[in-house]
């Protein structure tokens, strides 16, 4: 999976995204990072760390809208997507 922005993170724009974020090392850090990195699904994400579906997709999703609102800032779009 590219992810919902169209393509796969690296590990250090993951890891970037997280500082942002101040996002602590977490089960759902970790499947974002599983979805958004490594390209798992949210599903396989979950399972490898013990959290339901419905909680990476939650932390993909808070990811994701980081990301919208850091592409706002830098003037890469005019409005939140």
């Amino acid at each position: 999976m590219a992810g919902a922005w169209g393509r796969k993170m690296t590990p250090e724009q993951f890891s970037a995204l997280a500082a942002l974020m101040g996002q602590p090392a977490s089960k759902s850090a970790a499947a974002a990072r599983l979805v958004l990195v490594d390209g798992l699904s949210s599903a396989e994400a979950a399972r490898r760390v013990g959290i339901t579906t419905q909680g990476a997709n939650q932390a993909v999703q808070r990811c994701l809208r980081v990301i919208d609102l850091a592409r706002v800032v830098c003037g890469e779009v005019s409005r939140i997507p």
